[in-house]
């Protein structure tokens, strides 16, 4: 199985996270290897409008990345149409030593599924004087499984179901007759003529190529069929059975797994069921495979790399299920656990797309237009058009050689960036709150900030109320002791904070002397970075607050 691996950014994306992703994942893929991009949050407009500038498509949306029943290795599978034979069905799985064989119709779709006890059990029925099953078996059944010829086909073929051999010597006073029955013949005509005569519904003569045009004639007129066949009277007698149609004895009521569904919920199901073997089918209901109670343990796990994040409140649902092979980060080093020692790259720098950029030049892999104009933006972004205190000389070096790569003008797209993010109209106030949201545990708190750009902050106002009864309802269904929004605006140097929850008194112990009224906001001048100032100054107050 094809072992992909996936490229992620944090929760609630913003530009760096989502287009650091997708340059590494353009890196990764020129370097040999089989990845796939992935967001695990809708794209913001500033994003948005990156992507839109380069023509770059955005990465697929996750919402976990627990093991899924397409993550594992499981069995392929035989398959015969519904109107095969259980001897067609039979030769296949032992000619590949399967013990389960899948019957489906058009199109690969399951319909049902037979075990070699179940066809054991529809042949053994018929020697169990149970003749159902043969009463409903079509006479080119029998004629294929037999390797015969159907000579006579009645107008209305009619049989009870009851195989019966005929004697070599008819005693006339103890013979009753063959009504209705399958009667298996030798090639001497008396012995067919007495089975057509006595009501058989279908001869099968053995031993023979054909037959004398009297038996033809007597069959026609008694409305019997007539199968020849080379075999000899015991072969015929043992095959017969087996012209069983396979549908007439698979199983379908089936538990079946979608391809897409989780394996902790496969996991839940199977030791409850009494099947041996279960299905995997896709949306479509086409057949994938088969998996057992085996399957589901010392399977690989799902392979990942982190950008832009190595904390797990920040990373995607299900990471405890995955290996993480690789993380590419600048921020504070978290609490991501790996079973394997893996690479780490984390700079202090103000932007992840400053590494990316520098990981394409050490491996000597050129950079496109595209991709330089994506990773442009990020940086640009990430620090506030290089107005963030975590901005470096290598984040503007860098912004630099990829406009020239991108052939952007660096002021011009940093003012189209800025417009494109700083206006809070249209965006509703989940949108606003969950804007670049992230969630950070310090010392038993758990506190979330969101952060975005503004360009007008009167607008804040008109929805102030709303944005701080809904960081009031975070707070409570997800149990966040505080939830903040920062509003920075860069022309003003500084930011604008909306915070609720029941741990205000943090907020207020972190910036008490620093918040001024402004625009009838609280407002904090020269506060920009949320990676090294913002949380920096809470992680103290929350430990000055626990020391008292």
């Amino acid at each position: 199985m094809n072992k992909t691996i996936f490229i992620t950014g944090h929760k609630n994306p913003d530009t760096d996270s989502i287009c650091s992703t997708l340059a590494y994942a353009e890196l990764k893929r020129k370097l040999g290897f089989d990845v796939t991009p992935i967001r695990i949050g809708n794209i913001n407009s500033e994003t948005a409008y990156v992507l839109r500038k380069f023509d770059v498509e955005a990465p697929q949306l996750y919402y976990d990345i627990r093991t899924r029943v397409s993550d594992i290795h499981f069995d392929d599978v035989v398959t015969v149409k519904e109107d095969a034979t259980i001897h067609t069905a039979w030769r296949l799985m032992l000619d590949n030593k399967k013990k389960v064989i899948a019957i489906v119709e058009n199109e690969n779709k399951l319909v049902g599924l037979a075990t070699i006890s179940g066809i054991t059990n529809g042949i053994l029925s018929v020697a169990q004087n149970r003749y159902d099953l043969m009463k409903k078996t079509p006479l080119d059944a029998i004629t294929d499984t037999l390797m015969g010829e159907l000579m006579v086909r009645p107008r209305n073929y009619q049989t009870s179901g009851i195989i019966a051999v005929a004697s070599s010597v008819l005693v006339e006073k103890e013979f009753i007759g063959y009504e209705d029955q399958i009667v298996i013949t030798s090639s001497r005509t008396e012995s067919q003529l007495k089975a057509i005569n006595t009501g058989a519904a279908l001869i099968v003569v053995t031993l023979a190529s054909q037959i004398s045009n009297e038996v033809m004639i007597a069959a026609t007129k008694n409305n019997c069929a007539v199968i020849t066949t080379t075999l000899d009277i015991f072969t015929a007698s043992q095959l017969i059975t087996q012209s069983i149609p396979i549908r007439f004895i698979m199983t379908s009521e089936l538990v079946c797994f979608n391809y897409f569904d989780y394996l902790d919920d496969v996991k839940a199901i199977i030791p409850k069921s009494r099947f041996r073997s279960y299905p995997v089918v896709d949306s479509n209901n086409e057949l994938k495979g088969l998996i057992s109670r085996y399957h589901l343990w010392g399977h690989d796990r799902r392979q990942i790399i982190l950008v832009d994040h190595n904390e797990i409140s920040q990373s995607i649902e299900g990471i405890e299920q995955a290996d993480v092979i690789e993380i590419v980060d600048h921020h504070r080093i978290g609490d991501i656990q790996t079973n394997t020692p893996v690479s780490f790259r984390n700079e202090i720098v103000g932007s992840c797309a400053t590494i990316i950029a520098k990981l394409y030049k050490e491996h000597d892999i050129k950079i496109d237009k595209k991709i330089a104009g994506i990773l442009c933006g990020a940086i640009i972004s990430d620090t506030m058009h290089f107005n963030s205190p975590t901005c470096t000389n290598q984040d503007k070096e860098i912004a630099t050689s990829l406009a020239k790569i991108a052939d952007i003008d660096l002021k011009e797209f940093s003012n189209e960036l800025y417009l494109a993010s700083a206006s809070l109209a249209g965006k509703t106030i989940s949108e606003i709150v969950h804007s670049d949201l992230k969630e950070f545990n310090i010392d038993s708190y758990r506190i979330t900030v969101g952060q975005l750009n503004i360009v007008d902050p009167d607008s804040i106002h008109t929805i102030k109320d709303e944005i701080l009864e809904y960081l009031e309802n975070l707070c409570v269904s997800n149990r966040y002791d505080l939830s903040i929004v920062v509003f920075t605006d860069i022309k003003e140097k500084g930011s604008y904070f909306l915070w609720a929850g029941k741990d205000q008194h943090l907020f207020d112990l972190a910036f008490g002397s620093e918040i001024e009224k402004k625009n009838g906001l609280s407002f904090i001048g020269n506060m920009l970075s949320r990676k090294q100032q913002f949380i920096p100054a809470i992680a103290k107050a929350i430990s000055s607050y626990k020391n008292k």
